[in-house]
């Protein structure tokens, strides 16, 4: 469970500044005391899956699933067969697994599509070589009924190889699409696009509803995935164009009137992967990947895009995810879509993640692991395996891996597991909430993946509630909640779904200098006079989600400050907060006053400056090492006069906050606490040797908000 340190605040939670590049700053962020809470009476449980397919000698991988408002229906390959089992409104299974499809060939070539009081299964049969090669079936949930597998075509004809791309329901009815071997080409023996695909209507009692028809031809046709609206179906699909990938849409009629051609995507992708589309009841959400590179940033990336029910894009092209990803699922459940997709399927360690989006394709919350491990199997894949029943999501994963030799997948090993997801507007609540010696101790359910507000009020009744933080969790629905200070007075908390505040943001300066060499001895010796050498200015975001990246953070300062629409070089910071970078300025080597402006998420924010002052607030803690065994014990340190190494009497009075860092050839060795600036001495509370030492920090702050970081070189 994650764990949150609560404080309380008279009229805003501070933002502490962490660990900016060549600085030790502190801590955790605060939130809010609380002692009387609404209690809940129950614990909200999800995520947490239950048994489908568990046969350790067959590989089996997840595939779709069908609800008929009573019993869910789960589809999956054990080895060469496509399986379904019936599964009870709690995680049970309902009888015995059943085989409905065979030799359904790798990748499998099937698809399930779910109506209100049944479902369609259709799949290729690798065994045959002639006529008509795939089929259907329906089945019924609630009864358990599997009827008769049908040809999806009366006749081959002329045909080739016929394969299953994809299927859809109306509701009522359904449409298949495929692609005939005939229209393909190859690479090496493996299909690499097909040149024409088709559609097929099928009844709900398991009949072809009218001949097949022509759904795209003339285009270098890979990947796609078909859903249905709200009185039309939208298929979308990857095409090669001169090396490169395009995704096209188009809509698809009740009577297969088919709409106009349209690229949804704006960047060229180098390479092609399994799309999925949902719908929110007004427009659709695209997923698909796009590539701008290979073995490296830009690889696999997940894109989106809203798409009007004519088939025309809106707004801009969405990046959903910039790490490796595969196979997206996605779903919607009446106010808000939750999008999941495999990343490094590819890898000895795969796993998959999710985020909850807003109709518009805009983020509810982080990027969030909505499955645990299954024993030693992680996380794998949910393509094609989610769906919205009315009350909760219902997910249909594979749990395993690859088996890889060297750089060749030479297998795989899973199973299939279902899980349970509640839906995006679950309220949140308190429980196991108590005092304990003095302090507010609780918890709080909360749906993975979503921002909430937490805040706080003096009177139960009152409308003046204010926002202090926002919270939000990447993998458990428990957030456990402790109080680092006694609650005084009345103060109640509350925690309210989405962000119901305004950005916070603060800016400072860093102030760096050279204080000279440890050579052989244990206290440098600087070189007088010591100055400033360059600054960074450090801009600070609290109360806000969706950081975006350092690069699309610029810094503009006073003239000659040395910064002029400059980028950030570096960010750091966790979910509820974020700092971002300047690089480096020499000239001049101090931060100067004046108007400073930050272009944050497109829209410029304003600081008014007074001189920070920072050259004539320099001083040197010049620092001294004790060394026993080999290893660094402690430090202690006087203040020197920089201009001419003339020992102070002691701290000068506006140095607020003192902190030790030690440097090591492979990174950070040690970070102290905040130390008050008349304590000069620090005992190191791990063990850190001195022959690893690269160079020893010495930083402090200041009451104008510089901080000022002093290296010493070993």
């Amino acid at each position: 469970m994650d764990t949150l340190i609560f404080r309380k605040d008279s009229q805003r939670r501070s933002l502490r500044r962490q660990y900016p590049r060549g600085a030790h700053l502190k801590g955790s962020l605060t939130v809010v005391t609380a002692v009387a809470l609404l209690m809940a009476l129950h614990v909200l449980s999800s995520g947490q899956p239950f048994p489908i397919a568990t046969n350790p000698v067959v590989p089996e991988l997840s595939g779709g699933v069908a609800f008929d408002g009573v019993t869910y229906l789960f589809g999956y390959v054990s080895g060469t067969n496509l399986v379904g089992v019936r599964v009870s409104t709690n995680g049970q299974l309902i009888g015995s697994p059943v085989i409905v499809g065979t030799n359904v060939g790798w990748p499998p070539r099937a698809a399930l599509a779910s109506a209100r009081t049944n479902c369609l299964v259709v799949w290729s049969d690798f065994s045959k070589t002639s006529g008509v090669t795939m089929f259907g079936r329906i089945c019924e949930p609630t009864s358990g009924a599997v009827y008769p597998a049908f040809p999806l075509l009366p006749s081959a004809g002329t045909n080739g190889f016929q394969i299953v791309l994809d299927a859809a329901s109306d509701g009522t009815n359904y449409l298949v699409i495929w692609g005939d071997t005939k229209d393909g080409v190859f690479d090496d023996g493996e299909l690499d696009y097909f040149s024409r695909v088709y559609g097929q209507f099928v009844t709900g009692a398991g009949t072809l509803s009218g001949p097949k028809f022509v759904v795209a031809e003339g285009l270098k046709i890979k990947e796609l995935a078909l859903a249905f609206g709200r009185t039309n179906y939208l298929i979308a699909f990857q095409i090669g164009d001169n090396e490169f990938e395009r995704t096209l849409c188009r809509t698809i009629g009740l009577n297969g009137a088919l709409g106009p051609l349209t690229e949804i995507s704006s960047t060229l992708s180098w390479d092609c992967n399994p799309l999925a589309i949902g719908f929110d009841g007004t427009n659709y959400l695209v997923l698909w990947n796009c590539s701008t590179n290979y073995d490296g940033p830009g690889e696999l990336m997940l894109f989106g895009r809203i798409v009007s029910p004519s088939g025309t894009p809106l707004g801009s092209e969405l990046v959903i995810d910039t790490n490796r990803c595969g196979f997206p699922a996605v779903g919607f459940d009446g106010n808000n879509y939750l999008v999941l997709w495999s990343v490094n399927v590819d890898s000895l360690n795969p796993t998959i993640k999710a985020r909850f989006l807003d109709s518009s394709g805009s983020p509810l919350g982080p990027v969030f692991s909505p499955l645990p491990f299954v024993g030693t199997n992680p996380p794998f894949w949910a393509y094609r395996g989610l769906m919205f029943d009315g009350r909760r999501f219902v997910l249909s994963a594979t749990f395993g891996k690859f088996i890889i030799d060297g750089d060749n997948i030479i297998g795989f090993v899973g199973d299939v597991h279902g899980a349970f997801f509640p839906r995006s507007t679950t309220p949140p609540y308190f429980t196991n909430v108590t005092i304990a010696n003095g302090f507010f101790q609780g918890q709080l359910c909360v749906v993975p993946g979503l921002y909430y507000t937490i805040e706080i009020s003096t009177n139960l009744n009152s409308q003046a509630w204010l926002p202090v933080d926002i919270v939000s969790s990447t993998q458990t629905n428990l957030l456990t909640l402790s109080d680092n200070e006694p609650p005084t007075g009345n103060l109640f908390v509350r925690a309210v779904l989405g962000v119901k505040t305004q950005p916070r943001f603060a800016l400072s300066f860093l102030e760096f200098a050279y204080g000279g060499d440890f050579g052989s001895s244990y206290t440098p010796t600087p070189s007088y006079p010591v100055n400033l050498s360059s600054y960074t200015a450090w801009f600070q975001v609290s109360m806000d989600f969706g950081y975006p990246p350092y690069e699309t953070v610029f810094f503009t300062g006073p003239p000659g400050s040395g910064l002029q629409n400059t980028p950030a070089a570096y960010s750091h910071g966790e979910e509820n907060w974020r700092g971002y970078q300047s690089p480096h300025v020499y000239s001049p080597a101090a931060a100067p006053g004046g108007t400073w402006i930050v272009l944050y998420k497109g829209s410029n924010v304003t600081f008014n400056v007074p001189d920070p002052q920072a050259s004539s607030r320099l001083v040197l803690p010049l620092p001294t090492v004790s060394v026993v065994g080999g290893v660094l014990q402690s430090v202690s340190w006087v203040y020197k006069n920089p201009s001419t190494g003339a020992t102070l009497s002691g701290p000068p009075a506006y140095m607020t906050k003192v902190y030790l860092q030690i440097e090591g050839t492979s990174g950070r060795l040690y970070n102290s606490p905040e130390i008050p600036p008349t304590t000069t001495f620090h005992s190191l509370s791990t063990s850190v040797p001195w022959a690893d030492v690269v160079n020893v920090t010495m930083s402090y702050d200041d009451d104008l908000g510089n901080h000022y970081i002093i290296f010493y070189q070993k």
